[in-house]
């Protein structure tokens, strides 16, 4: 098979929902901090999209070799969040720890603040908040198990 066989393209709504998914979910996980004290929200937010976007979408990009444009890991990030455990380039290892991490960022940090916070003082607003945490949380877990098998890039 030739290098450009093995090239992959990135398919643009793919490259958007996934892109949109991550953004929602630091979004949301923000929000839960935020309601807590709004350092912690400043601090979370700066955290998790330098955890997410500067860390690791470097570790997914670990070469050029892979796609037939450079977006600089954005594409592969995208497929991350889309649930794909598959990604040329990329151990199955890799992928794994990459997942983990970004749930352990974006899931169990802002639930357990905002959790311990509602069991302090009860709100509806913060209900709400860690009920759409849970939404999004479950939505990326589903895409995992929709997705796991399958390419969701252009060869």
């Amino acid at each position: 098979m030739s290098n450009i066989e093995e090239k992959i393209e990135t398919v643009k709504s793919h490259f958007i929902s996934g892109n949109l998914l991550s953004i929602l979910w630091i979004l949301v996980g923000t929000a839960a901090c935020w309601l807590v004290n709004s350092w912690l929200g400043w601090l979370f937010s700066a955290f998790s999209a330098f955890s997410v976007y500067i860390i690791v979408r470097r570790f997914l990009c670990n070469s050029c070799y892979y796609c037939k444009s450079c977006t600089q890991g954005m594409a592969k990030l995208s497929i991350l969040f889309l649930g794909a455990n598959k990604i040329p380039g990329l151990s199955k290892s890799t992928i794994t720890g990459m997942t983990t991490f970004s749930l352990a960022v974006l899931m169990f940090i802002p639930a357990i603040v905002l959790g311990n916070s509602l069991l302090d003082s009860f709100s509806l607003v913060k209900l709400t908040v860690l009920i759409c945490l849970f939404g999004v949380s479950t939505i990326v877990l589903i895409g995992r198990l929709v997705n796991r098998n399958r390419a969701l890039w252009k060869p």
